[in-house]
């Protein structure tokens, strides 16, 4: 991807979780293709091991001026990004809080990755995560609770969180049974916990456990694996371990329990749990938020038994493992006594794990990171603390002022005519009540622009949708030239589009006569609303009743209409279905309501954000503004945009179609940005509006303008090789949507002010 990355974090000779974690890391990312990983490595004030040629500069972890001129070299050097490894504890300060130092003086974006996430922080914790929060552009958490943590007790906003798992290293050659002879274990039942030794593992549990399994299985043998963890050496020396020992000794288990006291290589440590039966995952406390010892056991098939902490509960979910209860060690040693002497459960746990651990390979996870730091390197994503105040500059002159001339000959005295040959209605094609909404909409923002015919075209797109209007409540959609009604199912989608145009209608009528009409059909429409369960059904009704309720708003509520906290609730019951159906469907790859990128995909991201200005939902915010970067990083090459073609369109896992692009696309990510725009106030979001526009005007894949400046139409599609000659309703009416909507002022939310 050609990126250049630094990261900062503890970093091997340095023994600790975090040191080995980072150099494995560094190892997926360029195995993923990033150009190059630099390290900034953390170190303690009395280290003085060589550093590896990988490390840049070094931090002493309580100095501030280290921090700084940290930072500063990292800007010099231009890195794309910065992966930052946190846990307080690694650094200086209350909290770690000396970490600010550095990110204070970044101007690269940075993505942290972390390791400790307290559900029930003391007050220099909570300060410490939130100062870290505010000052990053994403976070990694290893779990889906981490997440939710951050958002329920920081208020971390979800479109910056991203879940990548904990990678694991390939596991080594040979069966098990190599490895317990190689190790001098054959002949024995393998239980194993590996990790830096010290207080808060729950190794006292696991040793009272094994003293009641070994009744059960006389075989049994657990391998405690890994030195004394440097700080708890540091402070105490061995006392902790010989604790240990003495409990072994009292409990009579010194055939059954081995110490392997030594900080172990990656080949080795990977060597002892490929010789393992089963894996003991002790924990006593559920803030546990991840766990890289009970990762690799999982994705190398063992059979695991662990405390329900945080971490255990999600991963080891479906049978992956099982879990029995904090400081139990009776329930513990049944279960370990169980697995031990029957060899079938032991192996369809470790078929469940394998399964489970699918995609947890560094080189997997260091490709999503690298995907991470590209969609911030993209400049469409908008960073905390970066974001530039709203300004109206807008270079709109580019873009030719919009003609109704074509609207005028696609249109009789009955509706717009749905297709042309050439920039001539094709009458054969008749009419649809969708392209006599979006005339609706485009004809009151072009009479609110002091269009002087736009008034009349609008009454007769207004006749047009009260004659569309079943008596069962839903809109007809297609109709013969002769008006006759031509038979379809009902569709949400026209549906939705219907109601759009009635409410701005309305509320551009309100307190005249026409706008009386308008209400009446857009509360008589609002009927079958609530049967509505497909994404652009929702999202159209979402845009339609926020339309409705920013009227009520603005003051220019118009007679005739529903209740409007009726409006209110369709609106938060559908936007709450988007919601949920978006966390359903999404993942670090794919953060989409659906499984395939189709048509109209601007929609339902436009009608979030624009749920979220009117109701001020936080979590519609947060959906529609992934959503929608989402959509961004797909469709937008070098501030081209390249809409997803209807010719294939673009399937989760599969090759996007770049052909026939789609007029209406390019008109709904005009409306989309310049929503995101209003609701954040970043400016960015604006800039991203003109570039969609400009696809209109030559700035598309091809370099030829859909716009026919002597008719005021504009081209059916853009294809291979060329424009598609006809002019249609929808097609036209596109370009004027999105013409017409940058001419138009935004609302701004209070937050965004």
């Amino acid at each position: 991807m050609g990126l250049r990355l630094a990261m900062v974090s503890t970093y091997p000779p340095r023994q600790c979780g975090i040191a080995t974690f980072a150099a494995h890391l560094r190892g997926g990312l360029l195995a993923a293709g990033a150009d190059e990983v630099a390290v900034v490595a953390m170190l303690k004030e009395d280290a003085t091991d060589v550093q590896r040629p990988e490390v840049i500069a070094t931090i002493r972890e309580e100095h501030a001026s280290d921090y700084r001129e940290a930072a500063r070299l990292l800007n010099q050097q231009g890195y794309d990004a910065v992966l930052l490894q946190h846990e307080f504890g690694i650094f200086g300060g209350t909290a770690g809080c000396l970490v600010n130092e550095l990110l204070d003086s970044l101007e690269i974006p940075v993505i942290a990755t972390l390791h400790t996430i307290l559900s029930e922080p003391g007050p220099e914790y909570r300060q410490g995560m939130e100062q870290l929060l505010h000052r990053i552009q994403a976070a990694v958490v290893m779990a889906e609770r981490g997440g939710q943590i951050l958002r329920d007790v920081y208020g971390f906003s979800r479109d910056r969180i991203f879940h990548i798992p904990h990678g694991v290293p390939k596991a080594p050659p040979g069966t098990r049974e190599d490895w317990k002879k190689r190790l001098g274990v054959d002949g024995r039942v393998v239980a194993m916990t590996f990790g830096l030794i010290g207080p808060g593992k729950g190794i006292e549990t696991a040793l009272r456990a094994l003293s009641l399994a070994v009744s059960q299985c006389p075989a049994l043998l657990y391998l405690i694996v890994g030195a004394t963890h440097p700080e708890v050496l540091r402070k105490e020396g061995e006392r902790y371990r010989r604790s240990l020992e003495q409990l072994v000794a009292e409990l009579g288990m010194e055939q059954h329990v081995r110490f392997v006291n030594r900080y172990l290589s990656d080949d080795e440590l990977l060597g002892y749990l490929m010789a393992a039966d089963l894996y003991i995952s002790p924990y006593p406390g559920a803030q546990q938020i991840t766990s890289g010892t009970l990762t690799y056991a999982l994705a190398m098939g063992k059979a695991i038994v662990s405390t329900p902490y945080t971490y255990a509960q999600e991963l080891l979910a479906d049978g992956a493992g099982v879990l029995v209860p904090f400081n139990d060690w009776e329930a513990m040693g049944q279960v370990i006594g169980e697995l031990a002497r029957d060899q079938k459960m032991r192996e369809a746990l470790s078929a469940k794990a394998r399964e489970r651990g699918e995609g947890f390979a560094w080189p997997s996870v260091g490709g999503r990171y690298l995907q991470l730091a590209e969609r911030l390197r993209g400049g469409v994503y908008v960073l905390a603390g970066g974001s530039r105040n709203w300004d109206e500059s807008g270079e709109t002159e580019e873009l030719p002022t919009p003609s109704l001339d074509h609207l005028i000959r696609m249109t009789d005295d009955t509706g717009m005519i749905q297709h042309a040959i050439g920039p001539v209605p094709n009458r054969d094609t008749g009419y649809t009540s969708d392209d006599n909404a979006r005339a609706l909409l485009v004809s009151v923002w072009a009479a609110e622009a002091g269009h002087p015919e736009a008034e009349r075209l609008a009454e007769t797109y207004l006749a047009f949708l009260a004659y569309a209007l079943r008596p069962d409540r839903w809109f007809h959609n297609f109709f013969g030239y002769d008006r006759r009604a031509i038979p379809e199912d009902h569709s949400e989608d026209c549906q939705g589009r219907c109601l759009w145009g009635l409410a701005a209608a309305a509320r551009h009528w309100a307190g005249r006569s026409h706008g009386w009409t308008a209400a009446h059909l857009f509360a008589s429409g609002l009927q079958p609303c609530r049967s509505f369960r497909w994404v652009r059904g929702l999202a159209g009704l979402v845009v339609a009743g926020t339309e409705w309720l920013e009227a009520v708003e603005s003051g220019s509520r118009p007679e005739g209409g529903p209740d409007d906290a009726e409006v209110r609730n369709l609106v938060v019951t559908a936007a709450d279905n988007l919601v949920t159906t978006w966390e359903r469907n999404r993942d670090i790859n794919w953060e989409w309501f659906e499984d395939c990128l189709t048509y109209d995909n601007a929609v339902p991201p436009f009608a979030l954000l624009r749920a979220a200005r009117i109701t001020g939902q936080a979590s519609y915010r947060e959906a529609g503004l992934a959503t929608l970067e989402f959509l961004a990083r797909v469709t937008f090459r070098d501030k081209v945009f390249w809409p997803i073609g209807n010719r294939g369109w673009y399937p989760r896992n599969g090759r996007r179609a770049d052909f026939d692009q789609q007029p209406l696309e390019a008109a709904m990510m005009v409306l989309a940005c310049r929503e995101a725009a209003a609701v954040t106030g970043d400016s960015a979001w604006m800039e991203l509006a003109h570039h969609a526009a400009r696809w209109f005007v030559g700035q598309n894949a091809l370099g030829v303008s859909m716009v026919d400046e002597d008719t005021g139409g504009c081209h059916d599609g853009l294809e291979e090789d060329g424009v598609n000659p006809n002019q249609g309703a929808e097609s036209s009416l596109a370009w004027l949507m999105a013409a017409y909507a940058l001419q138009r002022r935004p609302a701004f939310t209070s937050a965004a002010r």
